[in-house]
């Protein structure tokens, strides 16, 4: 740890071994060490790009059944003109019945 304090200011240790690699250095009296392994990289990066990959997709079908909800609904124009149409044949139909030729 003392020779690690030895460091100048700005300076980096690093060492590998296969696929470990460890960093050390110092600023302020404090020493930062900092190790990656290139398989647990790997792993990281896959499962940041499933990630991304789902969040996107999750998003795009989100959009996608809004619009269809938003087709799908009748308006209330709609609503109200089945209403008017209903509400003109039963009257229609009143004044058949009510006024039938005998």
């Amino acid at each position: 740890m003392d020779s690690l304090l030895k460091l100048p200011e700005g300076a980096v240790y690093r060492e590998s071994k296969d696929r470990a690699h460890v960093e050390a250095r110092q600023k302020d009296g404090v020493v930062y060490i900092t190790g990656t392994c290139d398989s647990l990289q790997r792993e990281v990066e896959r499962y940041e790009a499933l990630y991304h990959t789902a969040r996107d997709a999750l998003k795009s079908y989100a959009s996608h059944s809004e619009e269809e909800m938003l087709k799908q609904s009748p308006s209330l124009c709609r609503y109200l003109a089945v209403f008017i149409s209903g509400v003109l044949s039963g009257a229609l139909m009143m004044i058949v019945i009510i006024y039938k030729p005998k």
